[in-house]
């Protein structure tokens, strides 16, 4: 009987401890599955404050564009309040903003007409380009012939035959490099890309807009360059130089005519004439890039918007889209 009772209490302490590992398992489970459920929510309600903090940069930008409109948008520059950035606080999501004008950039875009001809002026502007980067020439006929409609270039290989969408679109592009197209090291050498000076906006030109026009009070050097081969790098750094000079309110003295773009030392008459009729001194689109973070989550978005006169608000918005992203989504701001 002694032997039989041991055998029946090991048998006991067995199943014991085996409803013990059972009952551990179980709240071991339980607790990784509330932890994942409460990383979950928080996790979406971080998504959700990142949406909102989203649709308010977008928000605040427009606010700055419409008032700009309204103080009066004959000249655009970059002493400008809506070419300062943004950042500001929304609950737990912080918040930044940019603005830039399209006008400052070669326009990609505009590198056809609706038609998808090519349009002369716009390529010579992207050539040179190029050439001041240091990149191949043949990257402007890898570009051209990625969006035009015909089919007769030397690079027509899985060509769109169609607008760009975004930069980005451009590694899809056989022979364009990611290093020439956001810079970085080839040979050896050191390249600037070229994302800083092209835009793929807008895809139509404005009521009155010129192809190719360039706002000359917004340019960098190296898009001012692009223009005419009469401009030289002097020349290019003295108009720069001449719209930053501060005036006697301390505000940069931007251009208010392109006729005053004469008087910049090194201007001289054939300069004048090869680039004025690619010259503006307003903006009429502009790229808003909002980022919002909450945590270790982030959501950014980017819209392409025209100020007009024409609608209520002022601001008419073109396109949005997730940044890095090729595909149309729906944005935040919209229902």
């Amino acid at each position: 009987m002694t032997r039989r009772r041991r055998r029946e209490g090991g048998i006991a302490l067995l199943l014991a401890l085996l409803v013990l590992v059972i009952l551990a398992v179980v709240i071991v489970q339980m607790t990784v599955s509330s932890l994942h459920t409460k990383t979950v929510a928080e996790n979406h309600l971080a998504d959700l404050q990142n949406t909102y903090g989203v649709r308010a940069g977008y928000h605040q930008a427009v606010l700055f564009l419409r008032t700009d409109y309204e103080q009066g948008a004959d000249v655009d520059s970059l002493g400008e309040r809506w070419a300062q950035p943004i950042e500001f606080d929304l609950g737990r999501a912080h918040v930044q903003v940019s603005i830039r004008d399209t006008e400052r950039s070669v326009s990609l875009s505009q590198l056809v007409n609706d038609q998808g001809d090519a349009n002369p002026v716009v390529v010579a502007q992207l050539r040179r380009l190029v050439k001041i980067l240091h990149h191949p020439p043949d990257v402007t006929d890898r570009i051209v012939d990625y969006v035009d409609a015909d089919s007769k270039g030397a690079y027509e290989a899985r060509a769109k035959n169609d607008r760009l969408f975004n930069l980005d679109e451009l590694l899809r592009i056989e022979g364009v490099a990611p290093e020439v197209v956001y810079g970085g090291s080839i040979n050896g050498e050191d390249k600037i890309g070229l994302a800083g000076f092209v835009t793929a906006w807008p895809w139509t030109l404005p009521q009155g807009g010129v192809a190719g026009s360039v706002n000359v009070n917004t340019a960098p050097v190296e898009v001012l360059l692009s223009l005419a081969d009469e401009m030289s790098p002097g020349v290019a750094e003295a108009i720069v130089a001449a719209r930053s000079t501060p005036g006697a309110d301390g505000m940069p003295q931007a251009f208010k005519a392109v006729e005053e773009v004469r008087k910049v030392a090194g201007v001289s008459a054939p300069v004048y004439d090869a680039i004025s009729s690619q010259l503006t001194v307003k903006s009429s689109t502009f790229e808003i890039r909002v980022r919002s973070r909450v945590g270790n989550l982030e959501k950014a978005w980017s819209y392409v918007v025209r100020r007009t006169g024409s609608s209520a608000a002022g601001v008419t918005l073109l396109n949005s889209q997730r940044l890095n992203d090729f595909l149309t989504v729906k944005a935040p701001d919209e229902k």
